[in-house]
């Protein structure tokens, strides 16, 4: 299935709105809050901060389909271009 430069600007919106969501959930929680007050030191975990560096793991695995996503749809501009 060929992607259009549309869908996959589409699909960038889509990604960056849930990284959004996810990094608003994040910053709501104690862990962030702790890092955010003292950014030079290491902030234990503790056994409840599993469900965060879920949120923190979801959050770069977006990251990384973003810049997937970017990455092909510049080379589909750039062969646009070269038409």
């Amino acid at each position: 299935m060929d992607e259009s430069v549309f869908d996959i600007s589409e699909s960038i919106k889509t990604l960056k709105t849930a990284r959004d969501i996810l990094q608003q959930e994040y910053q709501k929680t104690d862990f962030h809050k702790k890092r955010e007050e003292n950014p030079d030191t290491f902030v234990p975990s503790n056994p409840e901060d599993e469900e965060i560096y879920k949120l923190l793991t979801a959050i770069h695995q977006i990251d990384v389909f973003i810049k997937k996503f970017q990455d092909k749809q510049f080379e589909m501009l750039k062969q646009q271009e070269g038409q």
